[in-house]
């Protein structure tokens, strides 16, 4: 696993939900071990139909306009930032996260998150993710 912390951030997040736990275990997994210099993450067409499944999920609001995460402007970074926060944080602050706006960070309260945040972001900039 490329990424443990993501793991359970988006294994919490989805079963925080309603996700059942098998389905929530297999598409953390999946989010942990994206490959951001592949094309589609990285994922096979089988894990892609996962995460999309474990979508509603996650969504409420501005999402709801995707069936997948794909469809987002930047499917890395929304999916990163709705993998360790969904349901934890507001989705509005989630996007603006995921679309590079250092901003929302400022609505984050808790200051464990504001944290994991912080450095998620940090390290998708560090990528140039948005350039």
């Amino acid at each position: 696993m490329n990424n443990s912390n993501l793991f359970f951030a988006a294994l919490n997040a989805l079963t925080n939900n309603g996700c059942p736990l098998d389905l929530a275990r297999t598409a953390a997994f999946i989010v942990a071990n994206d490959d951001p210099f592949q094309p589609d993450l990285g994922r096979t067409a089988e894990q892609q139909q996962i995460i999309q499944e474990t979508l509603p999920y996650l969504q409420s609001g501005i999402y709801d306009q995707f069936e997948t995460i794909d469809e987002t402007p930047n499917p890395l970074t929304h999916g990163q930032f709705l993998g360790n926060f969904g349901g934890e944080l507001p989705d509005e602050t989630i996007w603006r996260l995921a679309e590079g706006d250092s901003t929302a960070l400022n609505d984050i309260t808790n200051d464990a998150t504001k944290d994991r945040a912080s450095s998620i972001f940090t390290r998708l900039n560090e990528l140039g993710v948005w350039e």
